[in-house]
């Protein structure tokens, strides 16, 4: 059975590498992870040779019948030359350089290159002056000459000995696994044209040489080892060699070149990093003790073919279970891989004499290939030809009617004061509202409050403040405004004030918010309150503080109707002067790994954000999108906002990829904030920006410019690499604007009068759509001499702002680098459509439906091209074609204009200044029970429920 668990071993290790690593948090220090991975896996190596009498080959080799693969014996290799252990080491080092390279362009690489390496290693095999193959001997060479053997002995004699018949079998197998590992629907995340892709795919090429170069060199040094002992220890020292190698460039590279610390001064995840370390090293060292064991004791191009052949037939059979849907829209090559690579193994193991694999007898390998053949057979032309005659949003942006009509009616179901104050006690678990609530029911009614009853942002951002202890709270307040860009508002006798010099660029901002409280602070109790005056949110708490209050919070219920206690406020402290921002010396911003590190801090364990930093940015993360998602179209608004489950975003949008220059708070301290995303503890209050333009001209849909619209602005210090290439609003005007010619977009198309799923050059339907998207302005390059900077940032379209930027009929609405979009509710208010992406919120966000009072958009912008051919259509224009033909789709222009028409009226219904008063007044006299001494006691109780 040792044999057995060594195969088995070496099939799982190499898959859970292949699926896992990808979302671990050593990618975010590579040469430093690559030390500590080697050293573990060298030790591993070194304590695992004193069980050596445990393992196979303890005494040199397998047995011939035991043999891991179950394949014919091959003679020893030739001597390992003097070299060939220095040489090895020296491979080993370069190949991860040349890995963490590729890795910093990884959109420019090529997916798939390393299903080429069976390929490489048959070269070897059939170079000249290598020995015979295996299972070919001297009685083999004689009875081809036997004149009794029949015609079909003859084939099986060539089929089992020809190196032909072995060609063929790695061909096939490597084209098959290519095609199936190829075919993933790839990001935005662009590879500029100054970005070196040919340096990148040679690199590539450069690195699969090298890795044939190991697994040749690794066998040959290590089958010559007399014993399984001295083999793994030989292993062991090789790897031992390779970390201290790593550790001296290392070392070397954090001298030279500047570089981030490699831990901060806050509560980051490297318990969770240490952690990775330790069990992908561990995974890592069981890969190499069992495939030393295996390939040594046969050749490496079995254990090399056997490895491809799992990762390509995994991948190819997923693929064609997606058959018929956007991501896989080639089912025929699909198909062709998945026959390539049954076919190609099948020859495989006959050619290359593998009686087994793994634990499974060849025959019964070749049964259960035949049968996933018939499977896909019968299975890809069903999904292939499924007829759509209507497209998918057709019945989304429906459902979507009947959803919100639901919403409406949950949100004002009260009719009176009694039925209000039900209300609230069934939505809060028994709890009494607070006290003034029969003030504010009145304070709402005669303004027409649509939304009377449902509040469960404000809810969710109070929640854990209960838990807290009131003083505590109070205290928190003072410890908060003390940091920058904070200011107080300060209630005292039913009247509002804020502590904010003249010269403040913030005045006018809290001014406003005075203009906000003063129609209800007389029915206040004396408060203070941190408003966050920033852009950004501040509360970047982590979870399990989070949670600890939120245990304690839900142990304390109900209340009843007694006096409550007064604060006594002192004087105002003077709020501290903005930090300036742009012009703020890179030194003193937050790194942006420590950002993605505290973010991370903020969800559940087990969750893709907490578990690591997803690094491949080359290939479309459809497992992040499809919880939220129906295709390629967001269904699930809420969901999308949260970032835990996809954790992808960190590296796509430009709020995680900018370094704040305010660093966040690691505690729960109550802050008061315009907006924020899932993860921050801010409480969301209506607050103003700096600036705002003034109401928008309204006209009627119909009278608007028939295009999709867009201006975007970026004026920040410095931009990363990452950012230049995979930044929200740098991935838009690309996408829309300047993509390659590579570059595919995936969507349905008319076709012979039903619609089909195609995948078409970028470029080309760019040129039929009417979009107009572009930078008005980019200053992004503060960094002297950063000449790459410059070159990418040439590429992005600029035009000048459009004085009326509002009289197109759709707006591309998406997040600036540090919040939410300025003219989302300008662009409702004037009737146009907004195409809406964020991960932010504000206090309205619970309010707007997604498809009935704005079109949502994934921020990874896979579905925008389908989603725009949707409502705008493709007019047919001469010379112009998709794929070889002229293609004209229309409009859904009825779409379009109900969505205008509901998005503009909500707003004025929903979204008014009044609306904003009412959410202000119940969250403050919310907010005056929480940090009141005798919050558990006091609440509102109807007068005849008093009497009772």
């Amino acid at each position: 059975m040792a044999h057995q668990l060594m195969a088995l071993c070496a099939a799982t290790s190499f898959m859970w590498l292949s699926y896992n690593l990808e979302d671990h948090q050593i990618i975010e220090q590579p040469r430093l992870s690559s030390l500590l991975v080697l050293l573990i896996a060298a030790l591993a190596s070194y304590v695992v040779s004193f069980c050596a009498a445990w393992l196979p080959g303890t005494n040199g080799r397998f047995d011939d019948e035991l043999a891991p693969l179950n394949a014919k014996r091959t003679n020893l290799p030739k001597k390992p030359r003097r070299y060939f252990l220095p040489g090895l080491v020296v491979c080993i080092i370069l190949r991860l350089e040349i890995f963490h390279r590729v890795t910093l362009d990884l959109q420019c690489s090529k997916p798939g290159i390393e299903a080429f390496l069976p390929l490489l290693v048959l070269v070897y095999e059939l170079l000249p002056g290598r020995r015979t193959r295996a299972g070919i001997s001297d009685n083999d060479e004689k009875d081809r000459d036997d004149i009794g053997m029949t015609i079909v002995d003859a084939a099986h004699a060539w089929f089992n000995e020809s190196k032909a018949s072995l060609s063929i079998g790695v061909a096939m197998l490597t084209l098959g696994a290519y095609l199936a590992s190829s075919s993933d629907p790839r990001s935005t995340f662009f590879c500029s044209r100054h970005d070196g892709s040919l340096v990148v795919i040679l690199l590539e090429s450069t690195g699969l040489l090298l890795d044939a170069a190991m697994a040749i060199m690794a066998w040959r040094i290590l089958a010559w080892a007399r014993t399984t002992k001295s083999r793994l220890r030989t292993l062991s020292g090789i790897l031992l060699a390779v970390s201290l190698a790593t550790g001296l460039l290392y070392a070397a590279s954090r001298i030279i070149l500047p570089s981030a610390p490699v831990s901060y001064n806050f509560r980051g995840l490297d318990s969770l990093y240490f952690f990775d370390i330790v069990v992908d090293g561990l995974v890592f060292s069981a890969f190499l003790i069992s495939t030393s064991l295996l390939a040594t004791e046969g050749s490496p191009l079995s254990l090399v073919g056997v490895l491809t052949f799992l990762f390509g037939l995994l991948e190819a059979v997923q693929r064609t279970s997606l058959t018929g849907t956007w991501e896989n829209i080639s089912p025929a090559t699909t198909y062709f891989a998945l026959l390539l690579i049954c076919f190609g193994f099948t020859s495989f193991v006959y050619a290359n004499n593998i009686r087994s694999v793994v634990f499974l007898h060849r025959a019964f390998v070749v049964f259960l290939l035949v049968l996933v053949t018939i499977v896909a057979t019968i299975y890809t032309p069903i999904k292939a030809l499924r007829i759509i005659d209507q497209h998918p949003l057709a019945r989304v942006i429906y459902d979507a009617r009947i959803a919100a009509d639901r919403w409406l009616v949950h949100a004002s179901v009260s009719s009176s004061l009694q039925v209000a104050v039900g209300e609230y006690r069934e939505r809060h678990v028994g709890r009494n509202p607070p006290p003034k609530f029969d003030v504010w029911y009145e304070f709402a009614t005669a303004r027409d409050s649509v939304v009377l009853d449902h509040f469960p942002q404000m809810q969710n951002d109070l929640l854990p403040f209960w838990g807290v202890p009131p003083a505590k709270i109070r205290e928190g307040v003072r410890r908060a405004a003390a940091e920058p860009d904070m200011a107080i508002l300060q209630i005292h006798d039913g009247q509002a004030r804020h502590n904010l010099p003249p010269a403040s660029p913030y005045k006018q901002v809290m001014e406003d918010m005075l203009v906000l409280v003063q129609g209800f602070a007389k029915h206040l109790p004396d408060m203070e309150l941190a408003i966050n005056l920033d852009e950004r949110p501040r509360v970047l708490a982590p979870l399990d503080e989070v949670q600890r209050f939120i245990k304690a919070a839900n142990r304390l219920r109900g209340g009843s109707l007694l006096p409550g206690t007064q604060t006594s406020l002192g004087e105002m402290p003077v709020a501290l002067s903005a930090t300036g921002g742009k012009n703020q010396a890179p030194e003193t911003f937050t790194p942006v790994r420590a950002l993605r590190e505290m973010t991370a801090l903020t969800c559940p364990p087990g969750t893709k954000a907490r578990a690591g930093s997803h690094w491949d940015i080359r290939d479309l993360c459809t497992s992040c999108a499809k919880p939220q998602s129906q295709g390629q179209h967001l269904t699930n608004w809420p969901l999308s906002q949260d970032i835990c489950h996809q954790s992808d975003l960190l590296r796509l949008h430009g709020f995680y990829m900018t370094s704040p220059v305010l660093r966040p708070l690691q505690e729960l301290l109550p802050v008061f904030s315009r907006a924020k995303t899932d993860s921050y503890g801010d409480i969301l209050i209506p607050l103003r920006r700096i600036s705002e333009a003034g109401e928008p001209n309204s006209e009627g849909f119909e009278m608007k410019w028939k295009k999709l619209f867009w201006r975007g602005k970026v004026d920040r210090f410095h931009s990363s690499h990452e950012l230049l290439h995979g930044g929200h609003q740098e991935r838009l005007v690309h996408l829309m604007s300047g993509p390659a010619r590579s570059e595919r977009a995936r969507l349905l198309l008319p076709r012979k009068n039903r619609l089909s799923l195609e995948e078409v050059p970028t470029g080309a339907l760019n040129d039929l759509l009417p979009v107009d998207v572009a930078f008005s302005g980019y200053s992004a390059c503060g960094t002297p001499g950063d000449r790459h900077c410059k070159e990418v940032a040439d590429e992005f379209a600029t035009r000048p702002d459009d004085k009326e930027p509002l009289r197109s009929q759709y707006v591309m609405v998406v997040d600036t680098d540090d919040g939410p979009p300025r003219e989302l509710l300008r662009t409702l208010r004037s009737g146009s459509v907004p195409l809406f992406g964020s991960i932010f919120k504000e206090w309205y966000t619970e309010r707007l439906m997604p498809w009935v009072h704005f079109v949502p958009i994934d921020l990874r912008f896979h579905g925008l091209h389908s989603t725009i051919t949707y409502f705008l259509g493709i007019k047919k224009m001469d010379g112009r074609k998709l794929n070889g033909r002229e293609v004209e789709m229309a409009a859904r222009a009825e779409d379009g204009r109900f969505i205008a028409d509901q998005g503009q009226r909500w707003a004025a219904k929903a979204l008014r200044k009044e609306d904003a008063e009412v959410y202000l007044f119940r969250l403050l006299l919310e907010w005056s029970r929480v940090v009141n001494d005798n919050r558990d006691t006091i609440g509102f109780v109807l007068p005849s429920e008093r009497l009772v």
